[in-house]
């Protein structure tokens, strides 16, 4: 039974989309590792190094500056990342082969719209959240599949949102799971890691803040490809 038509029978539950992520995963695991090593690993590299400098030679305005200009590239990269990534695994439960050109052409042709989507989620989230904290909340669900609607179903502009309102509508406890147990999994794995790598004396905080946010990063993706497979699914069966 190929996993485009599991996707496509029905509503899996929480383990069968985990476990089908993990395995999406594995078979998936050297174009991961490649993207993982050629965008996410130096990113986190860069970003530490010059971070931790700055925090230790810098303050007031100019650390400022530097945070948000690192965080302005941080956020670009991870956008590409994530392009790249539901490029790749769309293909794979399609069972196309992924033309590595085609997918440069995409990151191209979304990675500015995606951008401009963002700003419009975080500006309307943002009244919402300054009026009542629970209406941005679930407005901030509502529109959760806004960027894979854009890059998978060419969703522009408003229909993007739309497109994601239609998914999450009567599932919206389940991607609101998802959502949190993403964030919630990545923070105490960070956490853990980085307390863990703080008990060893010969390994100063720059190394314990690379490795703390890298080695986490393995089964963050992990849990990153199940918010597509979950997509996929639920747009399968709308």
């Amino acid at each position: 039974m190929s996993i485009l038509y599991e996707l496509q029978s029905r509503k899996l539950g929480l383990i069968e989309l985990m476990s089908m992520s993990l395995y999406v995963y594995l078979k998936n695991l050297k174009p991961m590792l490649l993207l993982f090593s050629t965008i996410w690993l130096p990113l986190i590299v860069i970003e530490s190094a010059v971070l931790f400098y700055f925090k230790n030679n810098f303050s007031g305005l100019s650390l400022e500056l530097l945070e948000l200009g690192l965080w302005v590239f941080w956020f670009l990269i991870i956008e590409i990342y994530f392009i790249a990534t539901s490029v790749i695994i769309e293909n794979y439960v399609y069972g196309r082969n992924t033309n590595y050109h085609s997918v440069v052409k995409k990151i191209f042709a979304s990675i500015f719209p995606l951008v401009f989507l963002y700003f419009r989620l975080v500006i309307n989230s943002s009244i919402r959240i300054m009026l009542l904290i629970i209406p941005g909340i679930i407005y901030l669900i509502n529109n959760r599949y806004y960027r894979l609607a854009f890059i998978l179903r060419n969703q522009r502009g408003k229909a993007a949102f739309a497109y994601s309102c239609s998914i999450v509508k009567g599932n919206w406890w389940i991607v609101f799971f998802f959502q949190y147990l993403f964030s919630f999994v990545a923070l105490v794995l960070q956490t853990i890691f980085s307390k863990l790598l703080n008990t060893i004396p010969f390994i100063n905080d720059l190394w314990v803040y690379i490795i703390s946010q890298t080695l986490p990063s393995f089964i963050i993706i992990w849990f990153s490809l199940s918010t597509l497979i979950l997509f996929l699914n639920l747009d399968f069966n709308k």
